[in-house]
C-alpha cells in the first residue's frame, strides 16, 4: 500500500497459508465458546443451544439492532461473508427475497444450516473464499460482512471481489476493527502488554501462569515478531492463536473501500469492550469504540 508520510501505516500480520487460517476457524467456531461451557457441551446445536447463543449475542452485540436495519433485506438478494453460528444469517433471511451466506469454514457452514433447518428458513449456505467469491457479476442487491474481512490475507482483493458481485447502485454493510478506539491503544497496546510481561515474569520465576497468557508466552517463543507493536494486536482481539486480525484508522478503512470501488456514505462506530450497561456503553462507543461500521454503495459505471 502506498502511504503518504502523514498517514498511519498499516499493522499486517505475516502472511499464513489459507489452511492454516481455515484451520483456526474451525476450531474457534466463532460465538460457540460465548454459551456456558457445560450447556453448550449437552445442547450444541439443538435449538436450545441456537436460542442461548442468540439471547447472548443480541445482548452482548446490543448495538447490533441499533444500527443495522435488518428489514432493509426485504425484496433483496442478500449476500452475508462469514457466518459464526448463522445468528445474523438467520436475521437477513428472515426478510430477503434470497439469501446467501458464504463462510471459509466447514464448521461454519455446517452449524448455519442446521440453525437454519432449526428455524425452518431458507438459504443457500455454502463454503468459499472471499477472496475468490463463486459468484456471476452484479449478482446480489445488499451484501454484510461483520468482523470477518479484517481476517482475510488480502483484504482488498476481497473487498474488489465483493465490489464484483454487488450490484449497481447495491448496498454493502461491512464492520472491521478499528485503531481510533480504546480496545486498540488502551486495553491491547498498554494493559494487554504489561499483563503479559507481568505473566513472562511469573513464568521465569517458576511460578504458574493460567491461559490464555500461557499460550500468548508459548508463541511468543516461537515468534519473535509476536509481541512487536505490530504483531500483538493479532492475537488480543480472537485468542492467543488467531494469525491474522488486522486493526485500521478510519482513514484506512475508507481508503481500502474507495480503492475497492465504494462510495463510503456514511460509518458508525459501537463496542466499547468492558462490560457496560448499554446506556453508558453506547455513548462511549460512538466515540471510542472498536468495531467501525461503513455504509457503502457500489455506484453505476
Amino acid at each position: 500500500m502506498n502511504t503518504t508520510e502523514n498517514e498511519p501505516q498499516e499493522d499486517i500480520a505475516s502472511i499464513d497459508s489459507l489452511p492454516r487460517v481455515e484451520g483456526f476457524w474451525d476450531e474457534n467456531v466463532c460465538g460457540a465458546h460465548f454459551v456456558d461451557t457445560e450447556f453448550r457441551d449437552r445442547h450444541q446445536f439443538t435449538p436450545e443451544f441456537y436460542a442461548a447463543y442468540r439471547d447472548f449475542r443480541y445482548r452482548k452485540e446490543h448495538h447490533l439492532n441499533n444500527v443495522i436495519d435488518w428489514e432493509s433485506a426485504k425484496g433483496k438478494s442478500v449476500l452475508e461473508v462469514g457466518l459464526g453460528l448463522g445468528a445474523d444469517a438467520s436475521r437477513w433471511a428472515s426478510h430477503a427475497d434470497k439469501f446467501t451466506g458464504l463462510d471459509l469454514t466447514v464448521e461454519a457452514v455446517t452449524a448455519t444450516r442446521r440453525h437454519f433447518e432449526i428455524l425452518g428458513l431458507k438459504g443457500d449456505i455454502r463454503q468459499g473464499n472471499a477472496e475468490r467469491l463463486p459468484f456471476e457479476d452484479n449478482t446480489f442487491d445488499l451484501i454484510s460482512s461483520h468482523g470477518v474481512l479484517h481476517h482475510t490475507e488480502d483484504i482488498r482483493k476481497a473487498m474488489r471481489e465483493i465490489h464484483r458481485v454487488l450490484k449497481p447502485q447495491g448496498t454493502f454493510i461491512v464492520m472491521l476493527y478499528t485503531k481510533n478506539s480504546f480496545n486498540y491503544w488502551i486495553r491491547i497496546q498498554g494493559l494487554f502488554r504489561f499483563l503479559f510481561l507481568i505473566q513472562r515474569m511469573k513464568s521465569r520465576h517458576g511460578m504458574h501462569v493460567k491461559e490464555p497468557w500461557a499460550s500468548h508466552l508459548c508463541n511468543a517463543k516461537e515468534d519473535d515478531q509476536y509481541f512487536t507493536w505490530s504483531g500483538w494486536p493479532h492475537h488480543c482481539t480472537d485468542g492467543p492463536d488467531c494469525r491474522i486480525a488486522n486493526i485500521y484508522t478510519w482513514k484506512q478503512i475508507k481508503k481500502i473501500l474507495s480503492e475497492a470501488g465504494f462510495q463510503v456514505e456514511r460509518g458508525a462506530k459501537t463496542h466499547f469492550p468492558i462490560g457496560l450497561t448499554p446506556g453508558i456503553e453506547q455513548p462511549l462507543a460512538r466515540l471510542i469504540g472498536f468495531y467501525q461500521f461503513a455504509w457503502c454503495k457500489k455506484h453505476a459505471q
